[in-house]
């Protein structure tokens, strides 16, 4: 471990590398997972875009987004203390701090702190959970993280409709189990599907997760992408 990693890491915490990024951690704690990479890449994105990163945790997948080339300024947005705190170190672990800045805030006040329509691209892993489904674990950081205990999914939907320019995109990961309310909820919301992939962890297996792209007061014509197959922990191309 070197001089600048002691200085930057705290006694219960690790450090980990993915995707040439090296990422802090709670060594007991909500860790990131594939989905953060899958999203990432999923997400279109464009030159000089402007982008929000909804609960953002310890900050993965707005370091992965600066990694792009056409990357230069996001907002990561966590309301979780401890979690926001990693992320703030994360960002200068890695040296993007002149592409992200974190905020410690609570995405339900969104539209007390930003003005409307003012980024391109927002981007979110929404807690899976509905309060009450499955047991909750008892650690908060990530009991918060899986289960919708301070935020719902309409409420991501809500800021995300909130925050985008019109046309401007949102991407989530989610669970296949919930992929109704999850486009129910971008129609509700004026974010129209277009485009759409299920992911697998194997070829026999069942979808496991969803990616969806949705366009701000777009037309309906939502596009099907071929499967993906994920083996382990390797990130098709």
């Amino acid at each position: 471990m070197t001089i600048e990693s002691q200085n930057i890491l705290l006694s219960d915490e690790r450090i980990d590398e993915f995707l040439g990024l090296r990422v802090i951690q709670k060594i007991c704690g909500p860790h990131f997972s594939l989905d953060a990479a899958l999203l990432a890449k999923f997400a279109t994105i464009k030159e000089g875009d402007i982008v929000a990163d909804l609960g953002a945790g310890g900050g993965i997948i707005s370091l992965i987004l600066a990694s792009n080339p056409k990357s230069s300024n996001i907002v990561a947005i966590e309301i979780q203390k401890e979690l926001a705190d990693i992320a703030r170190r994360n960002v200068i672990l890695n040296q993007f701090e002149d592409k992200i800045q974190v905020v410690e805030d609570d995405l339900r006040l969104i539209h007390e702190k930003y003005p409307a329509s003012q980024f391109d691209l927002v981007v979110s892993n929404p807690p899976y959970r509905k309060t009450g489904a499955g047991r909750i674990n008892p650690n908060p950081l990530e009991a918060i993280s899986r289960h919708e205990i301070k935020c719902e999914l309409k409420d991501i939907l809500k800021a995300s409709f909130y925050m985008l320019k019109d046309h401007g995109r949102v991407a989530f990961v989610y669970r296949p189990d919930r992929i109704v309310d999850l486009i129910a909820g971008c129609r509700e919301y004026r974010l129209e599907p277009r485009k759409l992939q299920f992911v697998y962890p194997g070829i026999a297996r069942e979808a496991n997760l969803v990616l969806l792209e949705a366009i701000k007061n777009s037309r309906p014509e939502l596009k099907i992408l071929k499967p993906l197959i994920v083996s382990g922990h390797e990130i098709p191309d």
